[in-house]
């Protein structure tokens, strides 16, 4: 009967299929874009997850790919001057909320901006930022989820990290999902100083993505690489180890979430787990 649900309300997918993310974290996974099928399996995976020991879990939306996501902004135009995107994409979180209140997840996880159709005109972007926010945080007390909002640089309008601290924070509903990746290459984007960024977004930090890259044209190439203790800030890796000794040290209740999908952990991706999990320990 919930596949059949599932069926009628998403009705399958057009373009290219689900990502089918499964994240991993720190006693956690985050789930990201599955398919009917996979959400309809879904305690499967929950179970399977929490044998490993990862008991609780988010949702990042989209949870489940709607029929009509061809454009892979779908989930995001809510800087978009087009009223009609910014609803669909409106609708979307409210699914993924209303599914996360349904299954107990911890959190949910969407992102604010999306470069290619926000609004270029700063005092547009803003306004529309804010009045997101105040929707966002009225969706999120509604269905009983705490929502986190990742930052990214990537709108020319809307891009500092002080602004989107700024309106953000001003919701007690609302906190901060740090992306270490988005935010070191959106810092070099925008020629700004990486721990400055960070440094206004970890106040109301209450989540965060771990992946490591050394730069916007290293992303473009290989996408999120997965952590690894021998990756040297000297040959221009993230320094990860300082990140989490700045935003942990006073905000130890954090959620990390390795932002990069294993099949099978091998050692390597083994040795970034147990490399971050001693770290945590560590500053615990």
């Amino acid at each position: 009967m919930w596949k059949q649900t599932l069926d009628r309300r998403y009705g399958g997918y057009q373009g290219t299929p689900p990502a089918a993310l499964l994240h991993r974290g720190i006693e956690h996974v985050e789930f990201f874009d599955l398919s009917v099928p996979q959400f309809a399996g879904l305690q499967t995976l929950i179970d399977r997850f929490a044998d490993e020991g990862r008991t609780t879990f988010s949702f990042h939306t989209p949870v489940v790919r709607p029929a009509e996501f061809q454009d892979p902004g779908i989930a995001c135009f809510y800087l978009c001057e087009n009223e009609e995107r910014r609803e669909r994409s409106f609708r979307l979180l409210a699914e993924t909320l209303a599914e996360a209140g349904r299954w107990g997840a911890a959190y949910a996880v969407t992102h604010l901006t999306y470069g290619p159709t926000d609004s270029r005109d700063q005092e547009t972007a803003e306004a529309l930022a804010r009045a997101a926010c105040r929707r966002m945080a009225e969706m999120s007390a509604g269905a009983g989820v705490r929502l986190d909002l990742e930052f990214a640089a990537y709108s020319d309008a809307f891009h500092r990290a002080d602004r989107f601290a700024e309106i953000v924070g001003g919701h007690s509903e609302l906190g901060i999902c740090i992306d270490i990746g988005h935010l070191f290459i959106g810092a070099a984007l925008r020629d700004r100083d990486f721990y400055a960024d960070l440094d206004f977004l970890r106040p109301a930090a209450r989540s965060m993505h771990l992946w490591n890259t050394k730069g916007p044209d290293h992303h473009d190439q290989y996408g999120h690489t997965p952590l690894h203790p021998g990756q040297d800030p000297g040959d221009g890796w993230i320094d990860v180890e300082k990140i989490l000794r700045r935003v942990l040290h006073n905000n130890n209740g954090i959620q990390l979430v390795f932002e990069y999908p294993v099949d099978e952990v091998s050692p390597e991706i083994q040795a970034g787990y147990d490399w971050i999990g001693e770290l945590v320990q560590e500053l615990g």
